[in-house]
């Protein structure tokens, strides 16, 4: 890996950009750099599933434009910025997609631990291959579905929560944050209208003890 290159895509992420139109642009060619295949997968993804876009039950977001679909880098970076985790805590991504909070946090806090759990297969690997490209070592994407009662959460205090699916698997998860929640402080960087409405209106456990920190796209919860 050529240090340089590596560096020069660490500045190229850490670039403020304070309106949601150039921040997708901006992560459009941070992904390029990056060597991420996403469009053509999504495409894929899009025409295999077509036929079953519109029925009720899980949501994947198939054919969503993938700058949509993830988080801006720049986002990330102001996440990272406001919790400031520390070398050895673990930031676990329910919802991941290709698992940018992972590849920004390998870039510009290489010591903090990345779990991204994803349930599309095709995401995942994608994810996986450019972290091992760029030796992210601390980073890793894991197929999933989250929602399942077997599924499990890690020994984490602190999570990322999207819209990744359908209202009723996403309290689903809520739900495996509140038991979670009854026997340590969890910290939760929400994003989405909708998780942080549900939140809001439902998990008084999460939104209540203390007062929230809204951010324009993204709200800070801590139990």
């Amino acid at each position: 890996m050529d240090q340089a290159i590596f560096n020069s895509i660490k500045n190229e992420i850490l670039i403020p950009q304070p309106e949601y139109a150039g921040a997708k642009i901006h992560s459009k060619g941070i992904d390029d750099r990056l060597g991420l295949a996403c469009d053509p997968i999504e495409d894929k993804l899009f025409e295999e599933n077509k036929e079953s876009l519109f029925l009720p039950g899980q949501e994947f977001w198939y054919g969503l434009e993938i700058q949509s679909l993830q988080t801006p880098y720049s986002e990330i970076v102001e996440m990272i910025d406001y919790v400031k985790p520390e070398a050895g805590d673990i930031w676990v991504d329910l919802g991941a997609g290709y698992g940018r909070m992972g590849l920004a946090l390998g870039f510009v806090k290489p010591a903090v631990k990345f779990i991204g759990y994803e349930f599309v297969k095709d995401r995942v690997d994608e994810g996986n291959r450019i972290i091992d490209l760029w030796g992210l070592n601390q980073s890793v994407m894991r197929q999933a579905d989250i929602s399942k009662d077997s599924f499990m959460l890690d020994d984490a205090n602190l999570f990322f929560l999207y819209d990744f699916g359908s209202k009723d698997d996403i309290y689903k998860v809520l739900e495996k944050l509140r038991v979670l929640a009854q026997k340590r402080s969890i910290q939760v960087v929400a994003r989405g209208r909708g998780v942080r409405s549900w939140i809001f209106m439902d998990c008084p456990w999460l939104s209540e003890v203390n007062s929230p920190v809204q951010f324009k796209n993204w709200t800070f919860f801590r139990s």
